[in-house]
């Protein structure tokens, strides 16, 4: 099945809740990946989360999982240090889900630096590039 990456958080709520496999080619893997099952996803603002920002991410939660998805919709290309800061991100979720584990998948219009890619797949997180506007 051809999964087609849409940069906006209903695409995202919508892929997340159907549960179907991420084709390895859509996050930069050599296998498909499983998404477990989420008993709610939703858009909320990073401030939620006490994070800095005044963005949203969605929010899928479920038993032992957590993931949150990170949409930037831009020209340019994302760096290292755009990486790094997801990353920082994604351990203050780990904070404050400290029994469940956190993934995140970066979704983006634009490119991704080879080098931010390859910290972000480091700590077992996604990025994808090159998503749909709309």
């Amino acid at each position: 099945m051809r999964v087609a990456i849409k940069a906006t958080e209903e695409a995202i709520i919508r892929l997340l809740k159907a549960g179907h496999p991420l084709p390895g080619d859509v996050v930069d893997r050599e296998l498909e990946t499983r998404l477990p099952v989420f008993q709610s996803v939703e858009a909320v603002p990073v401030k939620t989360y006490g994070l800095e920002g005044l963005g949203r991410i969605v929010i899928a939660r479920g038993r032992k999982d957590v993931w949150f998805v990170d949409i930037k919709r831009k020209d340019g290309k994302l760096s290292v240090k755009d990486g790094e800061s997801f990353l920082d991100m994604r351990d203050k979720l780990q904070q404050r889900y400290p029994g469940q584990k956190v993934t995140g998948w970066l979704v983006t219009t634009a490119d991704v630096d080879v080098k931010a890619k390859s910290v972000i797949a480091e700590k077992g997180c996604f990025a994808t590039a090159g998503a749909a506007k709309r």
